[in-house]
């Protein structure tokens, strides 16, 4: 066997191995990526709550025409015992009844506080988060959506509670729920990966997150950076923005745990999906030099290694059984893991979707990330002029 690979390797040109080493160099890199990365996040020690210390939280919830969401979900939130915390609630100039419904239930529980936005403001979300955070008289804050509709007595605990002392940030995952929806298996399936990178990026020492939701984090490192600052006007992303700049490997804890996770009960069409694509485009821009050039990096292998990989098998035909075992071994790895993450954090349903997804998704969003760029600069161009 051994002998018969040498004799092919032999009579191989130069372009054949030019190919090959190539092919198997991407091969490399994919694999120590799965293995320094996706799979970090399944061996990491999540934060569960066992062997640590209970910190107030105020929950932040920004609400705009959400009037049956609060009048239906709120009150679960507001009805959890056993934490020290408060809701602090922002309506931003809602035209429907939600102010109205905020003031009964204010009524009704001592631990929510509201305010609101009294005109239509550009960029209101962000002014709406701020006014919560000085509402805000706990130091930790939590980031709660009101569409949310697996509150429990389990993920309130889970989310209080810290394992270290120089904790600034805690990190759980957020998700919609399952709907007989096409954009909304995609919307699930590319915010599975993008919250699965994130946090594998944090394990490594280059932390950043993709989503402000179900995110615990330190009022004062907040203001110590001076909120959103010169980030204010940013169409796409809110507190993600200043969170990036807290978040560090030794200052974050994740909490990866079905106890944590926030399902989300909304509507799912293709411009939130295309909004989700925007929405990391945007937050990417942000990040450090060394941190776009390893996302770069990543989203460079990720596309080659299918094309070299399907060179090496034309040009190289001879060496197919080779070729092939290592595209088998890397795709067990890949598969093991993503399943064993998806059941941990209760995405179901989502398997053959994720493996389709991973292969022809780098390739859409390259196009998508070119044409959204573009569109960007120009829109600039022509507010400048």
């Amino acid at each position: 066997m051994i002998q018969d690979l040498t004799d092919i390797f032999s009579a191989l040109t130069a372009f054949q191995v030019v190919v090959l080493a190539i092919a198997a160099l991407l091969w490399l890199l994919r694999f120590v990526y799965l293995l320094l990365f996706p799979l970090r996040v399944l061996l990491a020690k999540n934060s569960r709550g066992d062997k640590t210390s209970e910190t107030p939280l105020s929950i932040m919830v920004t609400v705009r025409n959400e009037e049956d969401n609060v009048r239906e979900k709120l009150p679960k939130l507001l009805a959890l015992e056993g934490v020290d915390y408060e809701v602090v609630a922002v309506d931003d100039f809602s035209q429907d009844s939600t102010l109205s419904v905020l003031g009964l239930l204010k009524q009704r529980y001592e631990k929510l506080k509201i305010s609101s936005l009294s005109q239509e403001t550009r960029h209101s979300e962000k002014l709406s988060q701020n006014i919560a955070l000085k509402s805000a008289s706990k130091e930790w804050i939590l980031v709660f959506s009101v569409s949310a509709q697996n509150v429990s007595q389990e993920w309130l605990e889970g989310m209080a509670k810290l394992m270290k002392d120089n904790t600034s940030v805690k990190v759980a995952y957020v998700t919609v729920a399952n709907q007989k929806n096409w954009f909304n298996k995609l919307y699930r399936v590319e915010n599975f990966f993008q919250q699965i990178k994130s946090a594998s990026y944090i394990l490594n020492g280059a932390a950043f997150v993709y989503n402000e939701e179900n995110v615990a984090f330190k009022k004062s490192e907040y203001f110590k950076r001076g909120g959103f600052g010169g980030k204010v006007q940013e169409p796409f992303a809110n507190l993600e923005l200043v969170l990036n700049d807290i978040i560090r490997k030794n200052n974050t804890e994740l909490a990866f745990n079905a106890e944590t996770v926030m399902e989300k009960q909304v509507a799912i069409g293709r411009a939130d999906f295309r909004n989700l694509l925007r929405k990391s485009i945007r937050i990417e821009k942000y990040l450090s030099k060394w941190k776009r050039f390893l996302l770069s990096t990543d989203a460079i292998t990720e596309l080659l290694y299918p094309v070299f990989t399907g060179m090496a098998l034309l040009f190289a035909f001879q060496l197919w059984p080779v070729v092939l075992a290592l595209i088998v071994l890397k795709l067990l790895v890949f598969m093991v893991i993503i399943k064993i993450l998806q059941n941990r954090l209760n995405e179901r349903k989502l398997f053959i979707t994720s493996l389709v997804f991973s292969f022809i998704m780098p390739y859409y969003k390259l196009i998508f990330r070119w044409h959204f760029n573009r569109i960007s600069r120009n829109h600039k161009w022509k507010n400048k002029g």
